[in-house]
């Protein structure tokens, strides 16, 4: 899951240097094929969080852990929520009709995205590394 990490960081910061730069067409049909792409990566990722991480998190030992799970699985909603909705906003024919407010709110959502990956990365899989964890620990 963590290299998932990776390939979604890689894929919103090609997004994000594109945003800045759409001047015609095909720039707008490359970014929305980057948004498919991770949305495509996200929502799969998503799904095992939701399948094995989550489930693993709140049937930890440790209550901690079990809170930290029951949390983030809560919050992912709203942010999965926020994706959803740029994702489906912002088409070719919306990009190129507002390259400058596609700019800007790419980078907000890219922001999101990144620091729910950091604090997964830094926090939640150190939970589940932890000996006290729980027993899914190799879902992360």
């Amino acid at each position: 899951m963590r290299n998932e990490h990776s390939a979604i960081l890689r894929l919103v910061s090609r997004l994000g240097g594109l945003s800045h730069d759409v001047k015609r067409r095909d720039d707008a049909e490359r970014a929305r094929a980057l948004i498919l792409d991770i949305d495509h990566l996200l929502r799969g990722h998503l799904a095992r969080e939701d399948a094995d991480l989550y489930p693993a998190m709140m049937g930890a030992a440790d209550p901690r852990t079990r809170a930290l799970g029951t949390s983030a699985a809560g919050e992912m909603g709203g942010l999965l929520g926020v994706w959803t909705d740029y994702r489906d906003h912002w088409t070719v024919a919306t990009i190129l009709g507002g390259t400058r407010r596609f700019a800007a709110v790419t980078g907000g959502v890219i922001g999101a995205l990144s620091l729910r990956i950091e604090m997964e990365n830094d926090v939640l899989y150190p939970a589940m590394d932890r000996p006290d964890g729980g027993a899914a620990r190799d879902a992360a």
